[in-house]
């Protein structure tokens, strides 16, 4: 409730997410006198991306017991689940993601005086103690403080893909659009490119849809993500927090703790609430080392697929109707026998026709390249830069977005995949609902700063450094 004298300021969330809702949810929660303006060029918000699927045999990949969205409250969505969709849900059960999207919308249909836009934002520019946002259509919106919460996007181009593939629709860029499934025939050869977890949603809406056809999985390791299972947790970390900053040293200290006993998958989630800490203790090399050596290997193992989908993808593999390669991809043309395909393996080259290839390689992280008009205004006007590593945005620990100049902004903050530019780990629900409950924390006590005498700044200021842990 705010009295007559009380100017209320304007809090703008760019993306209607997972991670951009949660912050509204969380920024209402605070109580403070402020208009929170929920920004999306969806219609439905709360569920981006990923949680917009169609279809139910996209699983979570995290069981019901350890993805709620309120941390203080680790049972909720089992609690909803329970009372939504399936009343003999286990803190072991893996929900459907389209599930979940309906409990983040329940989240937000609970949250009063949360205003919602639906608009694609082109631009923002700094103007006086705060900033102005720019609309598709021209209109303007002035904010105090601006959350980018604007998800994944589409997967970096890939090398040799034709004009003539792409307009042919044999190839599909896009994963996630409806084109990729339409107008295939049951029985013809597809091409994955990438194991990921995306190629193993793609496998599963083949196959919901009908198609009978063989899927070959192209990627460079060759490997798909491993399976949750049962395990004892471990009481420590498996890399100590005094461990070498090294690859190799973490590497070590790993493999040194399931060589003295303990499950593989216990060992990883040993490390859920360290990862970011011992990413962040990494130099830079290190940390170019261990993408360019050990990145895969770690996603494969630490996001994991749900136990029934994990036999699904394995029966597939076992009985031939999925097919894994091994090798970089070259080339895809438009040929009367289809899609020609030509991919660069340790014997040489491989060539083969199939009706249709999609891209299943994952968000692109580089953000100065992909072709947003907001991002490109960003970068063009020097309110934002990548991480070390060329990725994401570059952010200070609380998650406000740092210039050109070094200086960590005091207006636009970020959450979610954008700090990927500077952690390791920052996709996951767990760490997305983490990182909303801090920001809106320190969102809300800069805002109350701003009300306060000057000479209380500094011991605020001081305060802020507690709202966030990695």
């Amino acid at each position: 409730m705010t009295t007559p004298n009380e100017v209320v300021q304007t809090m703008a969330i760019i993306g209607g997410g997972v991670s951009g809702t949660l912050t509204a949810f969380h920024l209402v929660r605070e109580r403070t006198a402020t208009r929170v303006i929920l920004i999306d060029h969806r219609p439905d918000f709360g569920l981006g991306l990923a949680y917009s699927t169609p279809s139910l045999r996209h699983l979570l990949n995290v069981p019901a017991g350890s993805i709620s969205a309120l941390p203080d409250q680790p049972d909720h969505f089992l609690d909803w689940l329970r009372r939504h969709h399936d009343p003999a849900a286990t803190a072991k059960t893996f929900a459907p993601r389209a599930v979940f999207g309906r409990y983040i919308q329940s989240l937000l249909a609970s949250t009063n005086g949360l205003q919602q836009e639906i608009a694609t934002v082109v631009d923002i520019r700094l103007h006086g103690s705060g900033a102005i946002l720019t609309f598709h259509d021209g209109r303007e919106l002035p904010a105090n403080q601006i959350v980018l919460a604007t998800g994944n996007f589409d997967p970096a181009p890939l090398p040799g893909i034709t004009k003539a593939a792409t307009d042919s629709g044999l190839y599909q860029h896009d994963a996630w659009s409806p084109a990729a499934y339409e107008g295939l025939d049951h029985d013809a050869p597809v091409t994955l490119i990438g194991t990921g977890l995306t190629s193993v949603d793609v496998v599963l809406r083949l196959r919901e849809l009908g198609h009978r056809g063989k899927i070959i999985a192209v990627s460079r390791h060759g490997i798909f993500p491993n399976r949750h299972d049962d395990y004892t947790p471990l009481s420590f970390s498996a890399i100590p927090p005094d461990a070498p900053a090294t690859s190799l040293a973490y590497l070590r200290a790993l493999r040194s703790t399931i060589r003295a006993g303990a499950e593989w998958r216990a060992a990883i989630d040993s490390l859920r609430q360290t990862t970011n800490k011992l990413w962040l203790r990494l130099p830079v090399e290190e940390q170019r080392r261990f993408r360019r050596h050990l990145q895969r290997r770690w996603e494969v193992v630490r996001h994991r697929m749900a136990p029934s989908v994990a036999d699904i993808i394995a029966s597939e593999i076992r009985i031939g109707t999925l097919e894994i390669r091994e090798g970089h991809l070259k080339a895809v043309d438009a040929t009367d026998a289809g899609a020609f395909i030509t991919i660069r393996t340790h014997d040489g080259d491989d060539s083969f026709s199939v009706d249709r290839v999609i891209n299943c390689t994952g968000p692109n992280m580089t953000y100065r390249r992909i072709p947003s008009v907001l991002l490109q205004n960003l970068f063009k006007r020097g309110l934002v830069t990548s991480g070390p590593l060329g990725t994401g945005f570059h952010c200070s620990r609380d998650g406000a977005v740092i210039d050109e100049n070094g200086k960590a902004s005091e207006i636009i903050f970020n959450l979610g995949p954008g700090r990927l530019g500077d952690l390791l780990e920052s996709i996951a629900v767990p760490d997305i609902r983490q990182q909303a409950v801090q920001l809106a924390a320190t969102l809300a006590r800069r805002l109350k700063q701003k009300d306060e005498p000057a000479e209380g700044a500094a011991q605020e200021t001081k305060s802020l450094s507690c709202f966030f842990v990695v």
